[in-house]
């Protein structure tokens, strides 16, 4: 009779923790960098409410369904944002004109390699901006990331690309303070790419409006980087 599997360690046990915690050091780095970024760019930061009135109408996203209880026992049906998209909006139907939100969003159904039922989306906007703004926030994004990460390419299943490329160094750097030098050193600069920028970043972030980064996958993108 085959013996039973030794029961996994949960999360929280210290040497399972250990391995997971430059994960969580690298997200908190990114994240610190991508709001002085926005804020560099005079970007109001807002925190939307998670719960809504309507699970929104996109065929391809589900929404956690739950309700609220009044004191007269009452039940309102609600759920759980899929992206802070309805709240971002009404702002700028408000008069906001640059919008950034790092928003924890919920989608059901939604579960593997590349999709978790809850991950941490931002999604930023620019009112009465022509569309090469938000391209160049893109590459700004992404490029703040690898310099944040102490590397230099993007990598994705197989394909790399020099994440600097196109994206204007003075733009961002001018808002951060020098990395650490464990970070600087590791950073080595390579004009050599088998893809264009536009190209890799489509095979990265395929299926994401251009507004919408999850931090912790940008960090899993450079975890496995090249520094020729």
């Amino acid at each position: 009779m085959d013996k039973p599997l030794p029961a996994l360690s949960p999360w929280w046990t210290p040497h399972v923790h250990a391995d997971r915690r430059p994960f969580l050091i690298g997200r908190n780095r990114i994240q610190a960098a991508l709001r002085r970024f926005f804020d560099s760019q005079d970007f109001v930061e807002v925190d939307t409410a998670t719960l809504q009135a309507s699970p929104g109408n996109e065929a391809h996203l589900h929404a956690f369904a739950t309700e609220a209880v009044g004191p007269d026992g009452a039940r309102v049906p609600l759920y759980l944002h899929t992206s802070p998209e309805f709240a971002c909006k009404k702002l700028l139907a408000a008069g906001e004109t640059r919008l950034a939100c790092f928003a924890h969003v919920y989608r059901n159904r939604e579960r593997g390699p590349l999709h978790h039922p809850e991950f941490t989306m931002l999604e930023w906007y620019r009112a009465k901006e022509r569309y090469e703004a938000v391209i160049a926030d893109c590459l700004a994004v992404v490029a703040r990331a690898a310099e944040i990460a102490g590397t230099q390419r993007l990598t994705w299943r197989g394909a790399s690309a020099d994440a600097f490329r196109g994206a204007s160094g003075a733009a961002f750097r001018k808002v951060e303070e020098a990395a650490p030098p464990s970070i600087a050193s590791n950073r080595r600069r390579s004009n050599r790419s088998p893809w264009s920028w536009t190209r890799c970043a489509k095979a990265a972030f395929s299926g994401s409006c251009i507004r919408t980064v999850k931090p912790a996958d940008l960090w899993r993108a450079y975890e496995s980087r090249s520094t020729t």
